[in-house]
């Protein structure tokens, strides 16, 4: 085998083993349809955990204008799905509307659109990490940093919050690609 020819081969070679061990990743590794791992996810306080049997979803797919649409849905016992929420945001820390049924219904049904309270914003820290802060008005209700492994297998939500009831809480949801 000529000198050139190895040459040629070992950079082929190089390079094929280089782009398979990237830790950036080439598309964006969020897109696609998540499913909540109950087992491995975390709730602080505990009773905040979803009924035995439940569960989360999140889907996530790619806006033409470059923006994630991101729907999120809890799935009971029985299998049947209720959504939460869904928005349509670039991540650059600005603020999107943020759906629930409600607010959906009722911007769906007005001639007029409706005033959203209920904001949502991402910020991208690097390829796997995003911090998302959630508004209600003018109120910061909910802060959380999502992280999705090197391997785009496995991505955990860590959200801080204050419940319906006044207390802290701190929920480490792990979720697992479909």
């Amino acid at each position: 085998m000529t000198r050139g020819l190895r040459v040629s081969l070992a950079l082929m070679v190089w390079s094929t083993l280089s782009a398979d061990q990237s830790p950036i990743p080439t598309a964006d590794p969020l897109i696609g349809t998540w499913k909540q791992n109950v087992a491995r996810s975390t709730y602080n306080p505990a009773d905040g955990a979803p009924p035995a049997g439940s569960y989360a979803v999140r889907e996530y797919a790619a806006g033409d204008d470059g923006s994630i649409v991101a729907i999120t849905m809890n799935v009971d016992r029985n299998g049947l799905p209720s959504l939460r929420a869904i928005s349509a945001a670039n991540y650059d820390g600005k603020e999107y509307p943020q759906h629930t049924v409600a607010t959906l219904a009722t911007s769906l049904s007005a001639h007029i659109g409706p005033r959203l309270d209920r904001t949502i914003s991402y910020t991208r820290v690097d390829p796997y990490d995003v911090l998302i802060v959630q508004k209600q008005g003018d109120r910061v209700v909910s802060k959380s940093t999502r992280t999705i492994l090197p391997d785009g297998k496995t991505m955990t939500d860590r959200s801080d919050y204050i419940n319906a009831s006044g207390r802290h809480v701190t929920d480490v949801l792990v979720f697992e690609k479909q």
